[in-house]
């Protein structure tokens, strides 16, 4: 009867929480079926001839937050999709900015964490230490060196967070701890029947490693379709930022279309982490990662 008791209370706790999270992505997708007006009305920071009744005080008016809209439109998305062309642009650039950035990582990492794993080099733990180090240090710290870098080289734009992105070491990280986990009488195998190092990363350690490569892409693509920090110091024209940046400076002036940008931004996120939770949740598991 306790060990009932205990598991009803760790469910309600877990459930509370759940509930807690989801909250803000509940309120940003209703919210997203208010019309322009309303979405102004209820969420801008000053008063305006839309939210005169409302209390304030030195000119602030405050949020009136709802689950429910007093009026259920497509409004915004309309206004959004067929009255905003920035905003499509700058969706792109979103994805011009992370797939490169995805697909160097996994070129660089997966067979660059095979070679700290299998080569017999004397110093490699040292170096590995060294990936791992860098790996731990906080994106304001390094930051600045890679803008020095992006100076000295003469890059900007695209390419000051593109190059910096691809050879981070949490890739190299993250796959070599799942290599950890392959038995290497698969390799030892492999090399009787005389293939060398080549074939075996293709034809046996690739399709071995699947769900970390899939983990890798995930994470790096939420990672830097998110990305602000980056994009405010190195992209200097706003017609190429991406769509992250242009979602902050938008929620700043209270635009009424904010709830449906907002739901089309983290589309792409929730679709993929749906569709690759699994592959994911495999790759982390088999890391060792907690």
């Amino acid at each position: 009867m306790l060990h009932r008791a205990a598991k009803l209370l760790i469910f309600s706790l877990l459930l509370l929480f759940a509930v807690i999270f989801l909250f803000p992505v509940l309120i940003t997708l209703t919210n997203s079926f208010m019309s322009v007006f309303e979405a102004a009305r209820r969420y801008s920071a000053w008063f305006s001839a839309a939210n005169t009744y409302d209390a304030g005080f030195e000119g602030i008016h405050y949020a009136r937050v709802s689950l429910t809209p007093d009026l259920v439109t497509l409004k915004q998305y309309t206004a959004l999709l067929f009255g905003s062309p920035l905003y499509l642009g700058l969706f792109l650039n979103s994805i011009k900015l992370t797939a490169p950035i995805i697909a160097g990582q996994v070129i660089i990492s997966v067979p660059a964490a095979y070679a700290f794993e299998t080569s017999r080099l004397k110093f490699k733990e040292a170096l590995y230490f060294i990936y791992v180090v860098i790996m731990l240090l906080p994106l304001q710290v390094t930051l600045v060196p890679n803008f020095i870098m992006a100076g000295f080289l003469n890059m900007n734009g695209y390419l000051a967070i593109i190059i910096p992105a691809v050879f981070s070491p949490f890739g190299v990280f993250l796959v070599r701890q799942n290599l950890k986990g392959i038995p290497g009488e698969y390799a030892e195998a492999a090399k009787i029947d005389g293939a060398g190092h080549v074939k075996i990363f293709i034809y046996i350690i690739l399709p071995l490693i699947k769900g970390a490569v899939a983990s890798l892409s995930i994470l790096v693509f939420i990672e830097y379709w998110n990305v602000v920090d980056q994009a405010v110091i190195f992209i200097k024209e706003s017609v190429h930022e991406p769509l992250s940046v242009y979602l902050s400076r938008l929620a700043g002036e209270g635009g009424g279309v904010i709830f449906a940008a907002s739901c089309f931004y983290m589309f792409p996120t929730l679709l993929v982490f749906l569709y690759g939770q699994e592959y994911m949740a495999e790759g982390i598991q088999l890391s060792g990662i907690k």
